[in-house]
């Protein structure tokens, strides 16, 4: 649950203009006099994005800013869901809500599913989905399909951060970002006849 669920998630309105996404894989490089480079990780990752908004007059605009300040900077949580980002890109997506089909500890990054429906494109790779026990969000690695009876199996970028039970339903489009403000000070321009553009960041919080 998102510190600001009282508000909502963060507006749609304005709609954005762009969204420069990142994926962000915490890591350790050392490299040794002979040229030998170790790399250490910690077997997940976390997104940052930018929100790009357009130009927009300062009513229209007041959504987003009042929201903003809300959070006070990086202090409270809130849901986002990122144009064209939050949903799946699935030619023939499942019409059914598709689970896990037995429980998965975490660290493992191969989860198998159920009632997806037959012969479905569950996730496209490069996707985002979420189990709906926690708010992390993880990227499909790999296309997956299910077979004839709705079962699948799911490869995913970063290892599961809890375990998740049997029948645990999935999230695969309209994916909201748990998020926070990437620094203590967000700002905004007012130009020639009070029209506004904004650009504002953000990252998953884990």
């Amino acid at each position: 649950m998102a510190d600001l669920d009282s508000l909502g998630q963060f507006p749609t309105n304005p709609g954005m203009e762009a969204v420069n996404f990142k994926t962000v894989t915490p890591t350790q490089i050392t490299e040794a006099n002979s040229g030998k480079i170790r790399r250490y990780g910690y077997g997940h990752s976390y997104y940052e994005w930018v929100c790009r908004f357009g130009r927009q007059t300062q009513e229209d605009m007041g959504p987003i800013i009042g929201y903003i300040n809300a959070a006070y900077g990086p202090q409270l949580s809130f849901e986002i869901i990122l144009p064209k980002v939050s949903y799946s890109k699935s030619t023939n997506p499942p019409s059914t809500t598709p689970q896990t089909n037995a429980e998965f500890a975490r660290g493992v990054n191969t989860v198998t599913l159920d009632n997806c429906g037959a012969n479905k494109e569950v996730l496209r790779g490069g996707d985002f989905f979420k189990f709906n026990t926690h708010s992390k969000v993880y990227m499909c690695s790999a296309t997956c399909t299910s077979d004839g009876a709705g079962e699948a199996t799911l490869y995913f970028t970063g290892n599961l951060l809890t375990a998740v039970a049997d029948n645990t339903p999935l999230t695969i489009t309209a994916v909201p970002f748990t998020a926070i403000f990437d620094g203590e000070e967000q700002s905004f321009d007012v130009g020639y006849g009070g029209l506004t553009t904004l650009d504002v960041g953000m990252r998953e919080l884990l």
